[in-house]
Formats: structure tokens, sequence, C-alpha cells
């Protein structure tokens, strides 16, 4: 090793114990595979899925692929190695300790973000840690900057990217601090959107919903994502945490629409997650909605769970919440109605021109009348057919949806408003729930 730098040899110490089988080019993937392994997170479900095709199911015993056959051959030798104390941080990545290495040794292994993976908790810890100097030092500068650059070059290309990083699992330290990670090589992951994800956002927007994205990738990956889905770059925030996604949803909650009675009418805000990062913002919304392949803590903190992961389920749920909201002020309307034209003839209204009273057992039959209708009405819900979703996100609606809601919508602000309704005095509760909701 005569001729590197103590950066080199040191990397090389650490990495020195690791399975003959993983190739000096898959030492970052093998690495990260097994830092993921116990996540739920997709990406690193991505990751290890991508591990299993070249270093085979398990990852502790990584295969050599014969060149001549795809039988697999696994290194009899090969040391057993164990995972131990893994750690989720939301937001920043996961981190474990690969036991086994050169017999007892042991080496920390990161997986994230880039302050992750140097070994700081914010960015703001460069000025305050101690390792600051170590940090700037030119070696490590130098390697960081061509992981940023590489990380850069895949967040052009849509994909996310992601750091990982190591050190020697030991207190004993050396002029050069052999405490410090040492990033080795950076991934990328190809999210790819779903077929139905540009739909579903226009159809949502058709709906009057408006749109936000909030997540923790980039601001240049978030913003590719966007513009390829018809999300407003405004109303895109990247490189949020957990804890900032759920105080982006009470922002949004505290957007004043208007006064109704009174009151101020504010925002009603929707989320859709899959992630364990979501399930703060999941639990802060005024409805939860989760992807049904997510992680169990997202599953657990949301109001409705899309069992067949497909975001047009996003609209249809929404959808049909409005057509029973619609159902509703239908039977108020009717009710109301009945009851208004029927009550003047129960009292006798007519009694004065024709001598002529509404029999009472008669009046009991009406009044019998006006709940079976409204009972009728509603088990007419029954009847329901999802809307066809198009490609421009224009809905085709079917079944008992294809009423004229808007009929039914002003007829009851007439009713239960009348005097915002003929003159108006900004949004008011009853107004049409697209002035009411926002999705992020």
């Amino acid at each position: 090793e005569e001729g590197l730098d103590e950066h080199t040899c040191e990397i090389r110490g650490i990495l020195k114990g690791l399975p003959t089988t993983v190739k000096t080019t898959d030492i970052a993937l093998w690495l990260a595979c097994c830092a993921e392994s116990r996540s739920e997170h997709p990406l690193a479900n991505a990751i290890v899925n991508s591990g299993r095709e070249v270093f085979g199911h398990d990852i502790l015993k990584p295969v050599v692929k014969s060149s001549s056959s795809v039988s697999k051959t696994v290194v009899s030798t090969l040391k057993e190695l164990s995972i131990s104390d893994f750690q989720v941080v939301p937001g920043s990545g996961v981190q474990c300790t690969i036991n086994g290495i050169n017999g007892t040794k042991s080496c920390i292994v990161r997986v994230g973000n880039r302050t992750w993976a140097h070994g700081l908790e914010t960015e703001d810890d460069k000025s305050n840690s101690p390792i600051k100097q170590i940090f700037l030092n030119d070696q490590h500068q130098g390697i960081s900057k061509q992981a940023d650059n590489d990380v850069h070059s895949l967040r052009s290309q849509g994909q996310i990217g992601v750091y990982v990083s190591v050190k020697n699992n030991t207190q004993e330290t050396s002029a050069f601090n052999t405490t410090q990670f040492h990033i080795i090589g950076v991934i990328g992951v190809i999210d790819p959107l779903k077929s139905e994800a540009k739909s579903t956002i226009l159809a949502l927007q058709n709906m009057g919903v408006e749109v936000w994205m909030c997540t923790g990738d980039h601001e240049a990956t978030a913003i590719a994502v966007a513009q390829k889905v018809g999300i407003d770059k405004h109303n895109v925030c990247s490189d949020v945490k957990p804890e900032g996604k759920a105080d982006l949803i009470r922002r949004l909650q505290k957007r004043r629409m208007g006064r109704s009675g009174g009151k101020d009418v504010l925002n009603k805000v929707a989320v859709v997650g899959d992630g364990i990062n979501d399930a703060v913002a999941l639990a802060q919304s005024d409805v939860g909605i989760a992807i049904g392949a997510g992680t169990e803590v997202a599953v657990e903190a949301a109001d409705i769970v899309l069992v067949r992961s497909s975001l047009h389920d996003v609209v249809v749920s929404l959808h049909l919440s409005r057509v029973v909201f619609d159902r509703i002020r239908l039977n108020f309307v009717w009710a109301m109605a009945y009851n208004l034209f029927a009550l003047p003839f129960a009292a006798g209204v007519l009694y004065p021109f024709t001598d002529w009273t509404l029999p009472p057992a008669f009046a009991g039959l009406m009044m019998a009348f006006s709940s079976v209708s409204v009972v009728t009405s509603s088990l007419m819900l029954r009847l329901y057919v999802k809307p066809i979703i198009h490609e421009d996100g224009t809905l085709d609606e079917q079944g008992c949806a294809g009423c004229s809601s808007g009929i039914i919508e002003k007829s009851y602000l007439c009713l239960s408003s009348p005097y915002h309704y003929l003159f108006g005095d900004g949004p008011m509760y009853g107004a049409s729930l697209s002035d009411e909701l926002e999705i992020v």
C-alpha cells in the first residue's frame, strides 16, 4: 500500500475483511443492502431487491455467479457475518453494524442523505461538531465533492441519489481519526412514476383540489417529478423531514378560506403517503390516505387505506365521498320540500274554502312515505359505480353519480342559506367541497 494516502489506506483497512465474493465495484451496493435489509422504506426495498439480483437471496452470504451457467456457488470458506444495532432516522437514513469482519472486528454503515452519511445529524453540526476539521480536510472534501457531483448527475436524470458511508466500530483513534465516516459510494435509485400518476393529479385539479408535493427528496428531483405530473412548482416542498411535513399540514389547515355565519372557514387537508416518514403528516391531516403496500406505521396512522395501491383510487375515494354528501343534500332538500308542501294541507289550509280537512290516518301515511322515500334514496347509493378517469383527468360519471349534483347543491344552498345564496358573502359551509380541500 506504499504511495497510497491515509484516507485510502484507512478505507482499505475497514473493507479488508468483507466477503471475497463481493467485487470491488459492488462493495457500496452490498453494504447498502446490509443496512437496508430491515427497513420498510420503498427505496430500501428497491436497493435490497437490486442487491439480491447480484448477491443472491441471502445478502450476508453473497454468491459467485458461474460464467458458464446460471448456477451459483457459495464460497465455503466465507466467514459468518451478522447485522446488529439497526437504526432508522426518519428523513435522514439508516445505520447498522456489520459484525464478523476480520474475525471479531465490526464496522458501522450509514445509508442516506449527504449530512447523515458524513456522520452529522444536521447541516448545522458541521460548525459545532468536533470532526469539523476532518470534514474540511482536503482529502475528504475531494471525495465528498466527487460524490456530490455523482449525486447531482443522478438527480439530473430524475433518479434519487443515496450516499453510502462506513467507519470502524472502535474507540481507538489515530492521527487521522478512524472514527470518521468515509463516503465509499453513491447509489442511484430510479423511482418511476406510476402510469396513472399524471391523470390522477389532473383529475384532482379538475375536481377543484389544490395539489401539493411534500417530499424528503432533493429539490431538483422533486421539481422534475412535479413537472412531469403537472404540479405547480410553487406547491412543491423538498428536503422536508417528517416533522416538517406535519408543520406544512398545520399551515395549510390554518389558511382562511372566508367567513360564513361569522365563523372562519378553514382548509380541509388530505394527505396521501406510504412510508414511515409520512406517518406524522397522515395523523395530522384531516383525512389520511395510505397506500396499501406502504409501511404498517403509515397504514395505522391513516383514515383510508387503498387496498389496490392504485392512485386512481384516491380520486375514487374523494368522488365517492362527494356522491354520499350530495345524497345527504338531496335527502335534506327532498324532506324539507315535502314537509313544507304537506304541512299546510295537514293543518287545514283548504278548510275555509272547501270544508275539507286531511284525515289523520292519511296524514300519518304521508309522514311515513316521507321517511320511506329518504331511506330509499339512501339505498340508491348501492348502485354507485366508480367513474372512468381519462388521461386528461376528465371523469365519466356513471350510475347514481351521474345525477345532476349542481341542481342538488344549489337547492341545498337556497334552503340552508338563502341570503348568502342570493347576495353572496364569500365562501360558506355547504359550498362546493372543492373549495375546502387540499391534497398533499
